[in-house]
């Protein structure tokens, strides 16, 4: 199953997302919490989303003002956020560029928390009997990445920028993630990318060829929410904010059984607990999650990414993209 790095039935972001939509239930004297699904980007493919799941488990997102009943998953890239505004969804964590093409498109939507700082969690590996343990060793050898303009292409160009390698190497589109490494273990490539929970499933299978640690952070997701929300439904925000921070504090403080619980959502079958628990841990270390705050910087070097990628013109115009006013104090920047 985490091979083929798919989403399953249930996870794809369907037309009927409007059944889950935002309803106030009667109550008696006052009005019962308000139920409601969240759109999650990759939720129950990818463990970059699952400390949701965990929030879940733990009841952060069972509040007095709102009840998430579901986190509704979908793929990534700029159809992401018209899904969620045409399902009647108005709040998502979804990836950066999804969040800022959907800005660039019209569509009424802010940045209002950080959620992924950083792209460290892709890497790229090669065969252990290879003798490529780094970037410079893959000078005239053939590197996978998964589609053209995507951001793996763009990372790999800009380390090979860095270490002086332009025209030095063949860059190849593999596909999905698994199909890189296909491609890798019958000598197609020479590296390839990966990333969790796949690098922790596949422990000793490979080793690391070069990671993006020497480029600056990007800020990978954010969650965002419809400006019919944020006029509307401020308290209702502010909750949901809060309990992706206490799903990040809990994650960060007590791997072990937030892994747990990521496998006991995603289904053992799907996430291993060990793979759970050593993929965590490896996220732990590079400080992976963000607690709400959003990172200004990383967000203008995601945006300098799809620049290359002719994904963006201009400069970004953040004062009209991002509202911070339902981060606590402490997570404004």
């Amino acid at each position: 199953m985490l091979d083929r790095m798919q989403l399953g039935r249930r996870q794809a972001l369907a037309l009927g997302l409007g059944a889950g939509a935002a309803m106030l239930l009667p109550g008696k004297g006052l009005a019962a919490a308000q139920k409601m699904e969240i759109l999650v980007a990759y939720y129950g493919a990818l463990i970059n989303t699952a400390v949701v799941g965990v929030g879940l488990e733990k009841g952060y997102y069972s509040t007095p003002l709102v009840e998430v009943t579901d986190a509704v998953s979908t793929t990534g890239g700029g159809t992401a956020i018209r899904n969620m505004v045409g399902g009647n969804v108005d709040y998502g964590i979804v990836g950066t560029s999804a969040a800022l093409t959907g800005m660039r498109e019209g569509i009424d939507v802010r940045i209002v928390h950080g959620a992924i700082r950083t792209m460290e969690d892709l890497f790229w590996v090669s065969m252990p009997n290879s003798g490529i343990k780094s970037i410079q060793d893959l000078k005239g050898k053939k590197i996978g990445f998964t589609k053209p303009k995507s951001i793996s292409e763009t990372m790999i160009r800009w380390m090979l920028k860095k270490h002086g390698m332009d025209g030095q190497v063949q860059l190849i589109s593999t596909g999905a993630v698994g199909s890189g490494l296909s491609a890798l273990e019958s000598g197609g490539v020479d590296a390839t990318l990966i990333l969790e929970p796949l690098w922790s499933a596949r422990k000793g299978r490979y080793q690391v060829a070069f990671t993006l640690s020497e480029l600056p952070p990007m800020s990978q997701m954010v969650g965002v929410a419809t400006g019919k929300m944020i006029r509307e439904q401020p308290e209702v925000l502010k909750a949901l904010i809060g309990a992706w921070g206490k799903s990040v504090d809990f994650t960060y403080s007590n791997g072990d059984e937030a892994a747990a619980l990521m496998s006991k959502r995603y289904g053992a079958q799907n996430l291993p607990v060990d793979v759970a628990k050593e993929a965590v841990a490896n996220l732990q270390k590079i400080k992976y999650w963000s607690r709400g705050e959003i990172d200004i910087v990383g967000l203008d070097f995601w945006v300098q990414a799809m620049k290359e990628q002719g994904e963006w013109e201009g400069d970004p115009d953040w004062s009209k993209m991002i509202n911070q006013t339902f981060l606590a104090e402490n997570l404004r920047r």
